[in-house]
């Protein structure tokens, strides 16, 4: 009898994958660090931290359902999974050219290629090259003009990615890494029911996502250029998703 080997994959954005924790972008330090990376430990399971920089949440569920079509095997691997929901105001929008996003994630465990056939579009950034900065401007008041459609495409990522989960029998949990902030809409008042709340930490709660929870507390990562935490709120935050999962039973030792 084969015996399976207990990984615990990991998927997010720059916070799942703890950026900045020591002042660089992406670290080996920086992931095993990570909230992630210390849930990982607790549970004594080998981390595969596929989290990229920059991460949409498109490109999050994407890096799940890649991974499992091209890496997992259950006859040899025992699954968990942790995802960190990024904010719902981030795109993908696919390119004419091939991208580098790789460069930005050098300590992933697997990288999905996939990311690099899209440009994101995030507030604050106005492109970096051509093809972007002709799109972002009318991108960016999209996003801004149409914050329910961004946030009723982010719930049906979140059940996309559940119930291929629920299919497969894999032990998982969910929590927001940056805030989403509707819910009082019908669009997404009809999704939210069907969010499996028992495997979302603080599902619908937008100051217990870990950035603005431990921003609201005070804490400040001196090392960071690019609003990352530091070391004791990725410590903070794992001890929370422990407790949930101890009540929950989310994950498996």
């Amino acid at each position: 009898m084969v015996t399976k080997e207990k990984i615990l994959l990991i998927a997010g954005c720059s916070h799942t994958a703890g950026s900045e924790i020591d002042g660089n972008e992406d670290s080996e330090y920086n992931r095993k660090n990570s909230y992630g990376g210390l849930i990982a430990t607790e549970l004594n399971r080998r981390p595969i931290h596929i989290a990229q920089v920059g991460a949409t949440n498109s490109g999050i569920a994407r890096q799940v359902l890649q991974w499992f079509h091209k890496e997992y095997d259950p006859a040899t691997m025992n699954v968990n999974v942790l995802i960190g929901w990024t904010e719902p105001t981030r795109l993908e929008i696919p390119s004419m050219s091939h991208r580098n996003y790789e460069s930005a994630t050098t300590n992933a465990d697997w990288y999905d290629k996939s990311a690099n056939d899209y440009y994101r579009i995030i507030i604050g950034w106005d492109g970096g090259d051509d093809e972007e900065r002709s799109a972002t401007p009318l991108l960016h008041k999209f996003m801004v003009e149409h914050q329910p459609f961004l946030e009723y495409q982010c719930y049906n990522l979140i059940l996309q990615v559940q119930y291929l989960l629920q299919l497969h029998k894999i032990p998982y949990m969910m929590c927001n890494t940056m805030p989403f902030f509707l819910d009082n809409i019908d669009s997404v008042k009809n999704l939210i029911p069907l969010i499996d709340s028992n495997k979302y930490y603080q599902l619908g709660k937008k100051n217990e996502a870990f950035f603005p929870k431990y921003q609201l507390l005070g804490y400040v990562n001196e090392k960071a250029k690019y609003w990352h935490h530091g070391e004791e709120p990725h410590k903070l935050f794992a001890k929370d998703l422990l407790k949930f999962n101890k009540e929950n039973k989310c994950l498996k030792k």
